[in-house]
């Protein structure tokens, strides 16, 4: 009984705090017309102090007799409705709308950081399994229960990102949120990166050249990768992305992705077909970057890629040629499919399992664009976005 007691007094003063409150709304409710609303919560404020005074002569003629305990708590029950109905009716829309938002964020929140994330991927470094504009659905939930296995194509932050942690704020804000907003100090997080994981922990993994070939050896076994790493030549182009030229407007920095920028990229190119009709990227003649004999540049597969020092040059050694290496608990080796594109296990070693988001599961939808939002595309090109940038055919495509 004395449990029943202390949960009833504590709503009840709850109650009594909030009378006040609940009768000027009321009154404003009169006033201003809301009948419906008034009548409803008139309704409801005359049970609940119906329901209060039952329950507390209840308590007092305890000594006379114990009151029924189910009919008191049921009461209990009824009274504890009453008074959550009326907080909820009575609260201003500014504060409604600010708790919708926090709750509907940490939902977000919760779900982004643990169940799914969706990605953009900015990079051909796993053509042509996944190709530069697809976004990516990627299930967090499936390394709860599974391992991480061999030709897993899975989604990480780039571990060679450098956190800002002498600033907490900042630094909270580049792991969690990750989009930069300059005018406040908050800078980017890590990039999300795709690779296949080609070793994992256990394993000895080693990198060979033979017959000019690179080849991977795991477990002293030949791999055979014929199955997804990519067999095209990749053709270097040149691409504008963002609007802005300036740095800054008046001071104010301009966020990177709105700064128009040329850079260089590399695509995968299928020589026997004709620039419009590439399987993957639609190619424009005036993007490809040609050599002295007007050929465009191309870098063929499974050739040996080496260390380039912008002092001395070409060391001479293949960053193809590597270990044997014993993989240790909790790491990874992984590399991309598009061998001669992709910056991974060869030059920043052993992947660590914290920096692992989840498994790469299938592609949501594709636009064949630089542009970081799809957005961006479209303002620029309204017409070819609908007929050349947008991939239909990569729609909800699984990703194996």
């Amino acid at each position: 009984m004395e449990n029943l007691k202390k949960s009833f007094e504590k709503i009840n003063s709850k109650y009594i705090s909030k009378k006040n409150h609940f009768t000027k709304v009321l009154e404003k409710w009169w006033t201003k017309g809301k009948l419906d609303l008034h009548k409803k919560a008139l309704s409801l404020m005359q049970e609940a102090e119906s329901l209060s005074k039952e329950i507390q002569e209840s308590f007092v003629t305890t000594v006379e007799g114990e009151p029924n305990k189910i009919l008191l708590n049921k009461k209990i029950k009824n009274f504890k409705k009453c008074y959550k109905k009326l907080n909820e009716m009575t609260k201003s829309s500014w504060r409604q709308w600010i708790e919708a938002i926090v709750v509907a964020g940490s939902l977000v929140f919760i779900l982004r950081t643990y169940i799914f994330g969706l990605y953009h991927v900015p990079t051909g470094s796993a053509e042509p399994t996944i190709l530069v504009g697809d976004r990516l659905w990627g299930n967090k939930f499936t390394y709860y229960f599974d391992k991480i296995k061999h030709g897993d194509t899975i989604i990480f932050d780039n571990p060679e990102f450098v956190f800002d942690r002498p600033n907490t704020f900042n630094y909270y804000w580049q792991k969690y949120v990750g989009f930069p907003i300059p005018l406040l100090g908050l800078s980017a997080g890590p990039d999300n990166w795709t690779k296949r994981v080609i070793a994992v922990p256990g394993d000895v993994i080693e990198g060979r050249i033979e017959d000019d070939k690179t080849v991977i050896y795991r477990n002293g076994k030949k791999l055979d990768e014929s199955g997804y790493v990519n067999p095209y030549p990749l053709i270097r182009l040149v691409k504008t992305t963002g609007f802005i030229k300036p740095s800054s407007i008046a001071m104010l920095p301009i966020p990177s992705f709105l700064r128009k920028t040329i850079k260089m990229v590399k695509y995968t190119y299928v020589p026997s077909k004709t620039f419009s009709k590439q399987p993957f990227y639609y190619i424009k003649p005036n993007e490809v970057v040609r050599k002295a004999d007007n050929t465009p540049f191309l870098e063929w597969p499974y050739t040996p890629t080496y260390e380039y020092d912008q002092i001395n040059g070409f060391s001479g050694k293949s960053i193809d040629e590597f270990g044997p290496i014993r993989i240790p608990k909790d790491k990874y080796w992984v590399m991309g499919d598009s061998r001669k594109n992709s910056r991974d296990s060869r030059f920043w070693g052993l992947l660590d399992k914290s920096l692992i988001h989840g498994k790469a599961s299938f592609i949501i939808y594709s636009v064949d664009s630089e542009e970081p939002l799809w957005i961006f595309e479209l303002l620029k090109h309204p017409i070819d976005f609908w007929t050349k940038s947008v991939r239909w055919n990569r729609f909800l495509k699984w990703i194996k």
